[in-house]
């Protein structure tokens, strides 16, 4: 793309070339606001030699809601990536906060606190010498430091839920829960897909959405309980009951429930394969993979219930039982449900057992 490979003439708006050691765990936190009529803005990691490679060049395209990737060495540019895992807004006249961190295999991405692309390495990044951010930004701030752990989180974001109570209804939201570094007037973010008949009472919950409890608290015979609704032309959902929210390092995983969509040969959307795995030292388990009647298809409505057992995660759908998890990693664990993927998500409790 043109807007990623074209500079930005000028001095850059800040610079740095004193950055230290460049290792797996540095993160570098960019504040800044984007300009009223803002288009664009450039963050380069540069190299220092000859042919001023530059590592990863960040290229935002304001109209465009893009955070576009490319690599240039040698004078020549390689191939962009524009895709991101969730949608990205990039509103002129708004703060922002930006995250890349460095790991051994790629540059992790996050916007807002929520993380949105993976960049693989396409130079050795101990390569990385500067830092260079120029465009249509002001009052920029940058922080580099090792870090623990990644994304760093907004001090409110929509994204997430804290339950502190056996029951917890979170399908409402107000614009003073927004999160702040986006946009300071509380406008929503990029819409999920909803159906003209959509009640406001029933505005699905932005995804991914992670709902935390204290650890131990989903406690023997206790049950999440999810209430949705299957988007048009889905590829894919899960859940994942981890210990913590982080991307980074990969959390341990006691539940890794997924449902992979595919289509039928007229092109509607098949039964999914319903996947299990789990993650814990390092490893993730073998997945179990089931063809199961589930009644899932696009637009259909469901309620997925997940009850921990006495030796497996015991998985209901639409009120029939479904299948099962043997546990892995004991389920104590567990301090965070993280859903995303294709669908409407409207509502989540955990409930006691009998």
């Amino acid at each position: 793309m043109d807007s990623i490979r074209e500079d930005i003439p000028g001095n850059p708006l800040y610079a740095n070339n004193k950055i230290g050691q460049i290792k797996e765990g540095l993160s570098f936190l960019v504040r800044g606001e984007i300009l009223p009529n803002g288009e664009r803005f450039h963050v380069d990691f540069c190299a220092e030699n000859s042919s001023e490679d530059i590592a990863l060049r960040l290229a935002a395209v304001i109209s465009r809601n893009l955070l576009g990737r490319n690599t240039r060495t040698n004078g020549y540019w390689g191939t962009a990536e524009t895709t991101s895992v969730i949608p990205i807004r990039l509103q002129p006249g708004t703060r922002f906060l930006l995250q890349l961190l460095i790991t051994n295999d790629a540059i992790l991405i996050a916007w807002d606190g929520m993380h949105v692309a993976k960049y693989e390495h396409r130079l050795s990044y101990y390569d990385i010498r500067s830092i260079e951010i120029r465009g249509d930004v002001r009052d920029i701030h940058v922080e580099h430091k090792v870090v623990s752990d990644y994304p760093q989180r907004t001090e409110k974001s929509k994204h997430y839920v804290c339950i502190s109570n056996r029951h917890a209804e979170t399908g409402i939201y107000y614009a003073e829960d927004y999160d702040h570094h986006t946009n300071e007037k509380g406008d929503e973010e990029a819409p999920e897909e909803t159906n003209d008949d959509d009640d406001d009472d029933e505005r699905p919950l932005p995804l991914p959405y992670y709902a935390s409890f204290p650890r131990g608290f989903f406690d023997l015979g206790y049950s999440m309980v999810l209430w949705g609704r299957i988007r048009s032309k889905p590829q894919t959902f899960r859940l994942s009951f981890q210990a913590g929210p982080s991307i980074w390092p990969q959390p341990t995983v006691a539940l890794l429930l997924e449902f992979q969509f595919s289509l039928d040969g007229n092109g509607e959307t098949d039964e999914p394969i319903v996947m299990r795995s789990s993650f814990a030292n390092g490893r993730w388990a073998e997945e179990i993979k089931s063809e199961l009647l589930t009644g899932l298809r696009s637009n259909v409505e469901f309620k997925l219930k997940i009850v921990r057992g006495k030796r497996t995660f015991e998985i209901y759908l639409n009120d029939k039982p479904l299948t099962n998890y043997p546990y892995k990693v004991h389920p104590k664990c567990v301090d965070t449900l993280l859903v995303s993927g294709d669908i409407n998500l409207y509502d989540i409790e955990i409930e006691e057992g009998d």
